[in-house]
């Protein structure tokens, strides 16, 4: 108390306040570890990729789904813990979360943020290992984490050229019923961003023209991706989680919506609440036939659209008052769900920092590694 009271007299003729100084801190710190850490992450999972060359895949996915769990309770430590952001459940999430199911999660897509809020959801339900997710090709360009993705069956499409044929052979792999999954899909393609008004007005043109309702808050939902995915894995699945994430602060004074905050505002601390709504669908209410998906996922979206109003209503009152209304509850995370990741991976850099040997694996791992992930990309763009 004493240091900080000294520190908060020190940095005022400055014009900076104490708690500045901690969120820049944190921030970035929680950037120089989650991003450092990756040749030691990449180490971990060399040494079980080999370790169970031998065994079936689901022996390997079950240890790759715990290490993965161990990262992403590192990065929600960071995200979640330390900006102390509120979570706010609704509607089903309770017993939803409560079943140790396979689902097909779609999502409203708004934010950098949005593949943090599945981490949020999933963790909360005990299948943060089980996440994949349906992804834009460019992101495996990421220094070793693009190929890690694929490994641990994560699917890449490319925009304006969809690859059908590759989508299918990685649902494929996704089928063995001995590998529970979480299958996160966008189906908008795209984030929502009030600022880039063009993407929306293509979007509004889009329904109009296919005599489609036009929808306020989302982008008209593509169908291909999501069809496939039912198509092929509609037995794997017991339900569709219908999932709406609306960011508190998005809408201004005067009641405009702007953009939904993006990673770095996040973790800076700029988003106090995240509103979370869940609707479990079973399985088998869901279509298999690509028509009859495309008009039922429209007709969700509609449905989101209308949920979406109590959330960037130009009303105030509303909006402050729209966790009583929907019934929202608080969703607390213990503290141990994530501090107990941060002091393994803590633990795990000390070797690598404080000794030769670990300064020249740490090197090689960082080289390799990326050397290798971008050769597999390239054999894997022609084959």
């Amino acid at each position: 108390m004493a240091t900080s009271v000294a520190l908060e007299k020190l940095l005022r003729p400055l014009g900076v306040n104490l708690e500045t100084v901690r969120t820049y801190a944190l921030y970035a710190l929680g950037s120089v570890m989650m991003v450092g850490v990756a040749p030691e992450y990449l180490g971990v999972w060399l040494v079980w990729r080999g370790m169970s060359l031998a065994l079936p895949p689901w022996v390997y996915q079950w240890g790759d789904d715990k290490l993965y769990s161990l990262y992403q309770r590192l990065v929600l430590f960071f995200f979640e813990t330390c900006t102390r952001v509120e979570v706010v459940m609704y509607g089903d999430a309770d017993e939803a979360l409560k079943k140790k199911e396979s689902v097909l999660y779609l999502a409203n897509h708004q934010s950098t943020v949005d593949w943090l809020v599945a981490d949020m959801v999933a963790l909360r339900g005990g299948s943060l290992g089980h996440l994949r997710y349906v992804m834009k090709d460019t992101l495996q360009l990421m220094p070793l984490y693009g190929h890690y993705f694929y490994a641990h069956g994560c699917i890449y499409v490319k925009r304006g050229n969809f690859n059908q044929r590759k989508m299918i052979a990685s649902l494929d792999y996704l089928r063995n019923p001995n590998i529970p999954t979480w299958l996160i899909i966008f189906p908008e393609g795209t984030r929502y961003y009030p600022g880039t008004p063009k993407v929306i007005q293509s979007s509004e043109q889009f329904a109009r023209d296919h005599n489609l309702q036009v929808l306020k808050h989302h982008l008209v939902p593509k169908v291909k991706g999501t069809w496939l995915v039912t198509k092929h894995l509609h037995d794997k699945f017991d339900a569709l989680y219908d999932v709406s994430v609306f960011y508190e602060g998005t809408v201004d004074q005067s009641g405009v919506r702007g953009n939904a905050p993006q990673l770095i505002e996040f973790l800076l601390g700029k988003c106090k609440r995240v509103h979370i709504h869940i609707r479990r669908i079973p399985m088998t209410e869901v279509p298999q036939e690509e028509e009859s998906l495309r008009v039922w996922l429209h007709g969700l979206y509609a449905e989101k659209d209308k949920l979406a109003e109590n959330f960037f209503s130009k009303d105030a009152t509303q909006r402050a008052t729209v966790q009583k209304t929907l019934g929202g509850r608080v969703s607390h995370l213990g503290l141990w769900s994530t501090l107990s990741s941060f002091i393994f991976f803590t633990a795990l850099s000390v070797p690598f920092l404080c000794t030769k040997m670990g300064h020249q694996l740490y090197l090689h791992l960082l080289m390799y590694g990326t050397m290798g992930s971008y050769a597999w990309l390239a054999i894997r763009s022609v084959c």
